[in-house]
């Protein structure tokens, strides 16, 4: 009987999605940009005086979605923080912190709407040339330093919004991040480099959430997502039911990969939220639970079980 209901519910969903995106907004993302640039001399941080407006303009006015796009243009806060420069090649050293998140379904339309982080992530190793006079054209089959790294997190944005709708939904987008790896030349910091530290490469990265290894944990992120999160309005019940279980699984394929960098990156992004899921779960023992499935982010959930009913 549950089975029944739970899939009723994602029947019901899927066509007041594919309603709701035929009214999409014309533009993808709606990116902010932060940019720090304290560890540059005054004389280079004017040759940098527009680069938050037309990064910003570069990646809120291009489509990166296929189709109709998403139900609502997709939160972004995209934050450079600028550690040196080549001032000769113009080529700059950053680290860029990307976070993105997408509107939780809300069927009642009552104002209270509630979003939830769909990736966070920083990427310590990031070089490219910038410079004013340059022209901002998106190109897919052209790589170029800058405007194809800011595509690269663009389409792997979009993928893991399609990814909390559908099933491997995202597969397109990551397909298109791989695309741009593959047209990488020379030895850029990031992009294709192997072996040792904690951070992957773009390349693995996306690779790895294109391998059939990772579809045990992208089909539990849609259930966290879709069935999970996205039905707490609906019936509470179920939908802890269906966070839990999915919670679970992504836990169990954790402990059984040495590396698996997207669910690092799934529990990195979302550990807050969850302990926030079931402050009104009504026993506070679920967050034992918690810090066994995700032992990483134990305190976070350690504090919020004091404050949990």
């Amino acid at each position: 009987m549950q089975t029944q209901i739970k899939w009723f519910f994602i029947i019901v969903f899927i066509l007041l999605s594919i309603a709701d995106k035929s009214h999409s907004q014309s533009h993808d993302l709606q990116v902010e940009v932060i940019v720090d640039m304290t560890q540059l001399p005054p004389d280079v941080q004017d040759k940098l005086r527009n680069f938050k407006q037309r990064t910003e303009e570069y990646l809120n006015k291009n489509k990166y979605f296929d189709e109709t796009g998403p139900l609502t243009p997709i939160k972004v806060q995209m934050q450079f923080n600028f550690t040196g420069v080549d001032n000769v090649n113009l080529d700059y050293q950053a680290q860029i912190f990307i976070a993105s998140q997408r509107e939780v379904y809300n069927p009642f339309n009552n104002g209270n709407n509630r979003y939830s982080v769909a990736f966070r992530y920083l990427d310590e190793r990031c070089n490219f040339y910038y410079q004013e006079s340059m022209v901002f054209l998106k190109n897919d089959y052209r790589f170029d330093s800058f405007l194809s790294l800011l595509d690269y997190y663009a389409y792997i944005i979009a993928g893991y919004d399609e990814d909390s709708y559908f099933v491997k939904g995202g597969n397109k987008y990551f397909q298109k991040a791989l695309d741009i790896c593959n047209k990488v030349t020379g030895s850029l910091r990031g992009w294709n480099e192997t072996g040792g530290g904690s951070k992957p490469s773009r390349l693995q990265l996306v690779q790895e959430i294109l391998d059939v290894r990772s579809d045990g944990f992208r089909k539990a992120y849609f259930e966290y997502m879709w069935t999970g999160l996205d039905s707490l309005a609906l019936n509470k019940t179920h939908a802890y039911k269906n966070i839990l279980d999915a919670l679970d699984a992504i836990g169990a394929i954790k402990k059984k990969e040495v590396r698996s960098f997207n669910i690092d990156i799934f529990f990195d992004s979302k550990a807050n939220e969850i302990a926030e899921v079931f402050l009104n779960y009504g026993d506070r023992r679920v967050y034992d639970r918690l810090m066994n499935i995700d032992r990483s982010h134990q305190s976070i959930y350690e504090e919020a079980k004091k404050r949990a009913m």
